[in-house]
């Protein structure tokens, strides 16, 4: 088998692959008797003056890139109907087929995925994204090391503008980003970054995040409005800190991602480093369904239960000693807890008028925590009587007191809803952004949220929950709200486990 013009250099073994551009072919180069691949693009295509240019392009993309994981171009050769891309062959399988068998044991999915985060951070630095990231992309040789195929639909960043056509789609749609399904025309490396980490889950699971038999238009709109796989149950058997690098990689929108693949690369690494590290029953920075009562109690293990019960025990013992002293128990600033949602539901409209109240400036609603009741006025007290002492006892001496212990930093959640706008004719979902502030001295880990979506009525339509990996003392984080469904007339705010 020849190819048109290539006949004297290249002698064609057998086809590597087809796509939407072309084939790839295994070919024997001649002169030196070296294995290479070699990518033809359809000849139709080929006619064409502006896909000849994008071709082109295509080869400075390669050529600009030297890096021992990424795959090599070796020539690339124009004819009148053809064009050729000539690049190293790489021996080996691909991830896409590896994962066949099932999931990566975790040292090969460390091995794997940190050399592909070292290429594309080698690539990004170059101004060079690829934007049809897959695992079908990713080659494994016998030897373990990784190759990146394919970067022929990648783009110069400086030249993109003029190559791609706004609402043009290039790459899978599986691992593509929101930005991509949107057709935004201004598409930077943090797309690569999003489709890196779906590549990573897959790497997990041995599973897209996605049915495969979805059409393209569900599809999209998961892969826009919804997070990568059901928050409440998480892939097995995962590090915590792994879940987190995933959901980080994965946000909708590009500035909460990882900024570059350094960044992605050094918390994967320390994903793996930190001793200790347990399955997440709960990731962060994501709004997700609020699991039920009992579903959590199957998710706790024991070992938490007892720590509850232990630490319950302490509060009950340290309320009868403030109680024999004669004092109330000082105020818990570690954990707001709002009206529940059974309460919520039998506020009357009313009730959730003085709730939304418009006293505060427009657009902009503060949320009430019910914990936080006005403090009362202190009654004057009589001093107490004091009764005799004992006459047995010595007079000279006075009984020791116990010294107190400096009082803990502790972390104080507080929540405000901005922008809030309800639905209405013209807006059939509502919108709005929630601001959580951390007020008190200590860090909060794993803060909990629970954000009730009331409809016209006062009651309860449905419930999501944020989870932030960790608020620092003195931050503000902000997170875009948006309704699953119209008729929400107001929302409602519960703190429910800021654990320091």
């Amino acid at each position: 088998m020849n190819l048109p013009g290539l006949e004297e250099k290249y002698e064609i073994i057998r086809p590597l692959g087809e796509g939407g551009m072309g084939v790839v072919y295994l070919a024997l180069q001649k002169p030196i008797n070296r294995k290479v691949a070699i990518k033809s693009i359809a000849p139709y295509l080929a006619r064409d003056p502006a896909i000849r240019e994008r071709f082109a392009g295509e080869a400075a993309v390669l050529a600009r890139l030297n890096h021992p994981n990424i795959v090599t171009l070796y020539d690339y050769i124009e004819e009148e109907k053809a064009l050729y891309l000539v690049m190293e062959y790489v021996e080996g399988q691909s991830l896409s087929d590896l994962l066949k068998a099932g999931p990566l044991p975790m040292e090969l999915l460390q091995k794997y995925f940190s050399q592909v985060l070292d290429a594309f951070a080698y690539a990004h630095d170059q101004g060079v994204i690829h934007r049809d990231i897959k695992p079908a992309n990713i080659m494994i040789t016998a030897g373990g090391r990784v190759k990146i195929l394919d970067f022929g639909v990648a783009r110069i960043l400086q030249t993109d503008h003029s190559l791609t056509r706004t609402g043009m789609r290039l790459g899978t749609l599986m691992y593509m980003s929101p930005e991509q399904i949107r057709g935004e025309k201004d598409i930077d490396h943090r797309s690569d970054i999003y489709s890196l980490g779906v590549v990573l889950y897959e790497m997990l699971t041995a599973q897209p995040p996605y049915p495969p038999d979805i059409s393209e238009f569900d599809l999209s709109l998961k892969i826009v409005q919804e997070p990568l796989f059901d928050l409440s149950h998480p892939p097995a058997v995962t590090p915590a800190r792994l879940i987190e690098v995933i959901l980080k990689a994965t946000e909708k929108r590009p500035d909460y991602r990882y900024q570059h693949c350094k960044d992605f690369l050094g918390e994967f690494e320390e994903a793996f480093s930190e001793a200790g590290v347990s399955s997440s029953p709960l990731p962060p920075t994501q709004i997700q369904s609020a699991p039920s009562p009992k579903s959590l109690s199957r998710r706790i293990s024991p070992l938490v239960w007892i720590g509850i019960l232990v630490g319950s025990g302490l509060g009950v013992g340290a309320w009868f000693i403030w109680k024999k002293s004669g004092q109330s128990p000082p105020p818990s600033d570690t954990t707001l807890i709002s009206t529940p949602e059974s309460t919520l539901k039998a506020l009357n409209q009313s009730q959730m008028d003085t709730l939304m109240s418009p006293s505060k400036k427009p657009d902009t609603i503060a949320i009430p925590h019910p914990s936080q009741k006005p403090t009362p006025t202190p009654a004057s007290h009589s001093t107490p009587k004091v009764g005799k002492k004992n006459s047995s006892a010595p007079s000279s001496r006075s009984e020791p007191q116990a010294s107190l212990p400096p009082p803990e930093r502790k972390p104080l959640i507080q929540t405000e809803i901005q922008n809030f706008k309800g639905s209405s004719f013209i807006q059939p979902k509502a919108k709005g952004t929630i601001i959580v502030r951390n007020v008190g001295q200590g860090d909060a880990n794993l803060v909990q949220i629970a954000i009730h979506f009331m409809n016209k009525k006062g009651e309860v339509e449905y419930t999501d929950t944020l989870t932030l990996a960790e608020v620092k003392a003195g931050d503000s984080l902000s997170r875009p709200l948006q309704a699953r469904v119209n008729g929400i007339k107001s929302l409602q705010v519960e703190v429910i486990t800021p654990r320091p």
